[in-house]
């Protein structure tokens, strides 16, 4: 402790300021020790796993197939009891749970590993920016400053930043995939498969062009085997994606499963409606496009344009000009 109090000494001038650093930078790893602790006892003692061991005993291996299910993390969405001491300390579950599953993290301890991974990376920066400030000792302490601020501000957002991105981009791929499952699925279950089967032969089908929706669809398929409802299957399947898309399919199947109507059906109409939706979409789409391309023809094309049609003639008329006066 008094070598960090020297060494920060060192760089500030002002013993004030170094004892305040040195207590931010305790406070900072009382609160991680804390944090992990809380995550250690949290993953020692789960009420959800021990009435599911309960239940292991009591009923046989038939119950223990949901235990992989009951641990993930759409689940945990609603049975959070377990988490309350550190509750506290992970930046907005659920916000960042549903930002998790639409990025395919399912496992429960992806929260965890999520928070974890920002903590260490605002320790790693904070010990890296005494070391910018040891590098640079003759700099100016406003920029120093500045520059640490943005340091530290990047590490609190980058893996937030990333974590859209990756969610982004596999609910991109999900919708892109969509349509073709969508077709498939009302051709296998006009041909005379279940629901479930039509499931399972649409992820075999699709696996090699679209591998995330195949695995969403095999998900849902294990479940329903593992003793799920079909219903709250799907809306799970629903939750993960994230797709407004999926949620109207997962409605309407639920809702012909509830009033008894031919699922076949029920499919037919809906990728009807849905094949003309996209049409709508296209079509907006291609209205906007004039708008769009107003700007970048005035600020881009027509400036090149009037250089490349007028340039010479007005070169020429300034010789004339220069000649004649």
């Amino acid at each position: 402790m008094e070598y960090l109090l020297n060494l920060i000494n060192e760089q500030l001038n002002n013993p004030t300021y170094s004892l305040y650093v040195v207590y931010g930078i305790a406070a900072a790893a009382g609160v991680t020790l804390a944090i992990g602790v809380g995550l250690l006892l949290s993953g020692l003692y789960s009420p959800t796993r021990k009435r599911l061991a309960q239940l292991k005993m009591q009923e046989g291996p038939q119950v223990a197939m949901g235990q992989d299910f009951d641990e993930s993390l759409e689940h945990g969405l609603t049975g959070k009891k377990h988490q309350k001491l550190i509750g506290h300390f992970t930046f907005g579950n659920d916000d960042t749970r549903k930002r998790l599953i639409h990025a395919g993290f399912h496992s429960n301890s992806a929260l965890a590993v999520y928070n974890g991974c920002r903590i260490l990376l605002f320790i790693a920066v904070t010990f890296g920016s005494m070391l910018l400030l040891k590098a640079f000792p003759d700099a100016s302490r406003i920029m120093l400053f500045y520059g640490v601020a943005l340091m530290m501000g990047g590490a609190f957002i980058l893996p937030s930043a990333i974590l859209d991105n990756l969610a982004s981009r596999r609910m991109r791929k999900l919708k892109q995939g969509f349509p073709d499952a969508l077709d498939l699925l009302v051709v296998c279950c006009e041909a005379g498969l279940g629901l479930l089967a039509a499931l399972n032969r649409v992820a075999t089908e699709i696996r090699l062009s679209h591998f995330e929706l195949a695995e969403e669809l095999n998900l849902v398929c294990q479940k329903c085997r593992a003793g799920l409802q079909v219903s709250v299957a799907l809306k799970e399947f629903a939750d993960r994606t994230g797709l407004e898309d999926i949620q109207g399919l997962n409605g309407s199947i639920t809702q012909s499963m509830r009033l008894g109507t031919g699922i076949a059906e029920t499919l037919r109409v809906y990728s009807e409606e849905y094949r003309d939706k996209r049409i709508q979409a296209a079509e907006e789409m291609a209205g906007k496009l004039g708008v769009k391309m107003m700007f970048p023809m005035i600020f881009c094309i027509w400036p090149s344009f009037f250089i490349v049609a007028i340039g010479p003639a007005m070169l020429k008329l300034m010789e004339v000009w220069d000649v004649a006066f």
